[in-house]
């Protein structure tokens, strides 16, 4: 009997969570890391995969996505899986009242691990319905999170038009109440602006996402990065990337990243308009920061370790004995790539050298997508069909 269900030879494992950069062999048992070795013999196995020139890293973690709630969300797995992304955080699609909808058809149905952070509105995240304060229930939020904290990991606040902190005040006391962080997306208006959100209505541990979007200046007129910035990350404050197909601008990032304002964490904002206007996935967000001056290294930590981390998941986010299996193996691609900006001002190209592509995802121990048949025998050891025997 074979020891290992597959076995991974070959490829160069990177592993932040474990400080781990070498080449290693990486065994599979059912659905966890059985062995992580310079060498394992491939008889061992029932699947070998030959990684050799490529990066073996754990499966990416999406801190902000959107499966559920509103007319752009996709379904899980089509847009997490092809990137090596193996679990994900919904950003705030169902509310207290329809979370058990989205529970039971998204969250059930999904390959992809699918986390959620309930929308201080209700109703959850549909268009207007965000300005509906009457929907704002804290109470009711508070308990449902604490009845499902095992896929509810906290609270959304976002697109609260009023010239008011209505929506953040009741959305942090949700928060406060059922022990969970508060994840923030609001644009600064007249007499709601982004110091005094920082300074006064979030604390450590909750999340600001859109770090980079044109439309929330984290740079003021001379291209300097606020102090004020630097001053939340100092308290707690975790700095999101969320992509999208709006909140992302280069002109923001490299000044912000030169002066050292890295994101914490790295993710896509996935929806539908935003994989097909700017192609934010997991991997082409992690390229786009490389390419700004972040390493490889760095970009896998922010994209599996530390978001596990957030969710408080640690058999999650790292590569090690007894963890998930779960795994991204990830191409270096070398040449010459457009890579697509987004924002009020409409897109912008920053050409690299270098870009990351996934070419292999294993979740909980079953490869769930292979790009390039990496996995498979080839075509000639098809055998002959049965009804050649029949007479």
């Amino acid at each position: 009997m074979k020891m290992y269900d597959v076995l991974l030879k070959n490829g160069t494992l990177i592993d932040p969570g474990n400080n781990i950069n070498s080449r290693s062999d990486i065994a599979i048992s059912s659905t966890k890391i059985a062995k992580i070795s310079k060498s394992i013999d491939e008889s061992t196995s029932k699947l070998t995969i030959d990684a050799r020139d490529l990066i073996i890293c754990p499966g990416l973690i999406d801190i902000h996505a959107h499966s559920f709630g509103y007319w752009n969300a996709i379904f899980p797995d089509e847009m997490c899986l092809p990137y090596g992304t193996t679990t994900m955080l919904d950003a705030g699609g169902p509310g207290w009242k329809t979370f058990d909808i989205m529970k039971d058809n998204v969250i059930r149905k999904s390959i992809t691990r699918v986390f959620t952070l309930l929308n201080i509105v209700g109703s959850g995240m549909i268009m207007d319905g965000e300005q509906n304060v009457s929907d704002m229930d804290v109470d009711a939020t508070a308990e449902k999170i604490k009845e499902r904290k095992d896929m509810i990991a906290g609270v959304k606040v976002a697109h609260f038009e009023a010239n008011s902190w209505e929506a953040i005040k009741r959305g942090k006391s949700a928060a406060e109440k059922s022990g969970t962080f508060m994840m923030v997306d609001q644009n600064p208006i007249s007499g709601r602006n982004m110091e005094e959100l920082l300074d006064k209505y979030m604390s450590s541990g909750d999340i600001l996402t859109h770090v980079y979007a044109w439309g929330k200046p984290i740079l003021d007129k001379n291209k300097k990065v606020y102090e004020y910035f630097f001053d939340a990350r100092k308290k707690g404050i975790i700095f999101d990337l969320g992509h999208g197909a709006g909140s992302f601008s280069f002109s923001m990032a490299k000044p912000a990243i030169d002066q050292g304002f890295l994101p914490d964490t790295i993710s896509t904002d996935h929806h539908r308009e935003s994989l097909l206007s700017n192609h934010s996935n997991m991997p082409n967000c992690m390229s786009k920061m490389m390419t700004l001056g972040l390493s490889l290294e760095d970009v896998i930590k922010k994209s599996t370790f530390i978001p596990s981390e957030i969710l408080n998941r640690p058999d999650l986010g790292h590569i090690g004995e007894g963890s998930e299996a779960d795994v991204a193996i990830l191409k270096i691609k070398e040449g010459n790539f457009g890579l697509i900006d987004n924002g009020l001002t409409g897109n912008r190209k920053l050409m690299s050298s270098k870009i990351i592509e996934n070419q292999l995802t294993i979740k909980s121990g079953k490869v769930v997508w292979d790009k390039e048949g990496i996995s498979f025998e080839g075509y000639e050891s098809t055998p002959s069909p049965s009804y050649y025997d029949i007479e």
